[in-house]
């Protein structure tokens, strides 16, 4: 049984939180809320299986976080993920969302924009969605030579009856730009003015 305790700790969204493994500082371990439904918990894990054997030696770069196994600790069953982090100084990467919430980001617009365009390329050509597609989802992991990649690290996977996307490139990138519009995420003043509402309604935690 892996142990945790409040130190490990590292964020949580609507239905997990985050932990650092306490034996691997590159790995980090997701416990689901007591409120949440198991099933609920086992779809992205579900949709992760179904991807496993996806050739990443033909990605521009492992642009979602990877799914490792599942454990038992003293807090509940658990989830093992990479954890992001960034080159130079190890830090757990920021998400897109902390980015654009600060006033005085260290990167320009338009690094975030291109960064956004080359995630969509990718999830279009290797068919791989994300059904919660929110910046807080997305985590920008900065390299050595100060550029970045965005990774998701929550979210993944889909529900359609009739998985068309999977088989068909077509669909896959019109099911690709729904999400990027639906989410907000075609430009960055529509993201920013969606979190401001978001946390205004407080309806999602910051």
């Amino acid at each position: 049984m892996i142990e945790i305790k409040d130190e490990h700790y590292i964020a949580e969204g609507l239905a997990r939180k985050c932990y650092v493994h306490p034996k691997d500082s590159n790995l980090c371990i997701k416990i689901g809320k007591p409120e949440v439904e198991v099933d609920h918990l086992y779809k992205e894990i579900k949709y992760y299986h179904k991807i496993k054997d996806k050739n990443l030696s033909k990605f521009d770069y492992p642009f979602y976080a990877k799914y490792y196994r599942e454990i038992t600790t003293n807090l509940g069953t658990g989830f093992v993920y990479d954890l992001i982090r960034d080159e130079n100084n190890q830090s757990i990467s920021l998400t897109l969302r902390h980015y654009l919430e600060m006033k005085h980001a260290p990167f320009k617009d338009e690094v975030f924009v291109e960064a956004l365009e080359r995630l969509k390329k990718q999830m279009i050509q290797h068919k791989i969605f994300v059904g919660d597609l929110r910046a807080r989802n997305l985590c920008c992991k900065i390299l050595s030579d100060n550029t970045i990649q965005l990774i998701v690290i929550d979210g993944i996977g889909h529900r359609d009856f009739f998985p068309l996307a999977d088989w068909f490139s077509y669909f896959a990138k019109k099911k690709v730009e729904r999400r990027f519009f639906k989410a907000e995420l075609h430009s960055l003043k529509a993201q920013r003015a969606l979190i401001k509402r978001l946390c205004s309604e407080r309806h999602e935690i910051v």
